[in-house]
């Protein structure tokens, strides 16, 4: 009997094996370009959490978070890159892009910021349907090509543009209110269930923010884009590595099953 269930179980695991994988690398999003601390990923439809790495890749659907004193970026195929500050909590939920027109191809990226913080620097949409979008439970920050940062906790969101143009509209009951649109070195704040709140000029501490975190990461980012082409083909290398990685585990749990059987 013991057997028996020992068998079962490697069946499931060797199921588990061939059903999940790679299909979804058509729709690729990017890659980590740094982790720091603990940073974790969930793939889209899991229940794990697993280490996250440099150069792994990231699909719509998954989940990254940050615990404290923890950092990472990403880079997007199209050389726009998300940096994601401790304690928080972000999921990749859509990204598509038009196949064959290169930067004059259509563009959607939707991501939900949980809470947390996200600087981020999109390249300019040049396809006038193109969409980004930032969305937490209060707020809904739509862009065509800026660098700004996003900060949320469960009923207010603050939005801080560091260069070009947002435009930042209320959520009430998944419902977009009305919209301000937030220029270079203003910021907006949006409270559960109302309006944002005029524009106005950055404060302080985004000030701090700019001199001490933006504009580094700014460096970063034309650097990245640079080495894009590198930058994919480490991470191919990674996603071949996982494949293999999957195919040997499978072998082996091939080889107990058949093992058992003979037994």
């Amino acid at each position: 009997m013991k057997s028996v269930i020992i068998l079962v179980l490697l069946s499931a695991v060797l199921f588990t094996f061939s059903t999940a994988g790679f299909a979804k690398e058509q729709i690729l999003v990017g890659s980590f370009t740094l982790v720091k601390g603990k940073v974790s990923i969930q793939r889209g439809g899991e229940e794990k959490w697993e280490k996250a790495e440099v150069d792994m890749p990231v699909y719509p659907g998954d989940r990254v978070k940050t615990e404290a004193k923890s950092e990472a970026e990403l880079i997007l195929d199209d050389g726009s890159m998300l940096r994601i500050e401790e304690k928080t909590l972000i999921e990749i939920v859509d990204s598509r892009i038009e196949e064959g027109r290169g930067e004059e191809g259509k563009k959607s990226f939707l991501i939900n910021l949980g809470i947390g913080k996200v600087l981020n620097n999109f390249k300019k949409l040049i396809h006038k349907e193109s969409r980004c979008t930032i969305a937490t439970t209060t707020a809904v920050a739509g862009i065509r090509g800026t660098e700004f940062s996003v900060e949320c906790t469960e009923d207010k969101t603050e939005v801080a543009v560091y260069e070009g143009e947002v435009e930042v509209a209320g959520k009430s009951e998944g419902v977009e209110k009305e919209a301000v649109k937030v220029s270079q070195d203003q910021q907006t704040t949006v409270e559960k269930g109302k309006a944002p709140l005029t524009p106005q000029s950055l404060t302080e501490k985004a000030r701090r923010y700019r001199e001490n975190v933006v504009a580094r990461f700014h460096q970063r980012v034309e650097q990245n884009r640079m080495r894009l082409e590198e930058i994919r083909k480490r991470r191919e290398a990674k996603i071949e590595a996982m494949k293999k990685k999957v195919q040997d585990l499978k072998e082996r749990t091939q080889k107990k099953i058949q093992q058992m059987k003979n037994r």
